[in-house]
């Protein structure tokens, strides 16, 4: 319990607007999916209302999608960094927590051609925590989580040609 009062809140993924008006209609037809597929079970037709549970599904997590938010948490007294994802302040997992971070970096992934934020807890053992089209999307998050631990970012983005980021410059 001490150790959440330690911790601040250094991200929040904002959804657009439009996001939500695209989201809207997937959850009117889920609910309404959802209640025509009780009805076929009621009716004794499960083949349909099996077929109708997986529309529902599949509706929900398009919809889910649009709509869930990421927060990360950080302590720097403890290095440890906490990512939680909720739909309308609803849990949708167990939270994920690393615990004693050494260092921070972005990677690109030159394969696929996108920036991976990763979490250093070993100089061998790293884990790749979030992956954005773009550099400036991928250093914004990486800059938050190392002030948040006040722990060092490197570059990796150039490849044979890593360097460590300045603090003044977070």
């Amino acid at each position: 319990m001490i150790n959440q009062q330690l911790e601040k809140l250094i991200y929040k993924s904002e959804r657009p607007f439009w996001h939500f008006l695209l989201a809207t209609p997937l959850y009117f037809f889920t609910i309404s999916m959802l209640l025509k597929m009780l009805h076929l079970f009621y009716e004794g037709r499960i083949m349909n209302g099996l077929k109708f549970s997986l529309a529902v599904f599949f509706m929900f997590v398009c919809a889910a999608g649009l709509t869930f938010t990421k927060k990360v948490y950080t302590n720097s007294e403890i290095k440890d960094v906490r990512f939680n994802f909720t739909l309308f302040n609803i849990a949708l997992c167990k939270d994920i927590v690393f615990k004693k971070v050494e260092y921070v970096s972005v990677y690109k992934n030159h394969s696929d051609r996108d920036f991976e934020v990763q979490i250093w807890l070993s100089e061998t053992k790293k884990k790749s925590v979030s992956t954005h089209l773009n550099s400036q999307s991928a250093f914004n998050l990486a800059f938050k989580i190392a002030n948040g631990l006040q722990v060092n970012l490197l570059d990796a983005t150039e490849k044979g040609n890593f360097k460590w980021m300045e603090k003044e410059n977070f």
